[in-house]
């Protein structure tokens, strides 16, 4: 084979995309992601931002 072999995980795009930056599409702030367990027992995740 002539060329580089390429991985099945492309790992640059993994760190790219976990790089990114959510920005909020109201106020235009970065959106902070947290785990919220409701009390239920339920795991939730939630984007905190201008809370709308």
């Amino acid at each position: 084979m002539a060329g580089k072999i390429k991985s099945k995980t492309d790992v640059s795009a993994r760190a790219e995309s976990k790089n990114r930056l959510l920005n909020c599409r109201f106020c235009g702030n970065k959106v902070e992601v947290v785990l919220a367990i409701t009390p239920s027992g339920k795991k939730k995740m939630r984007r905190l931002c201008c809370e709308n």
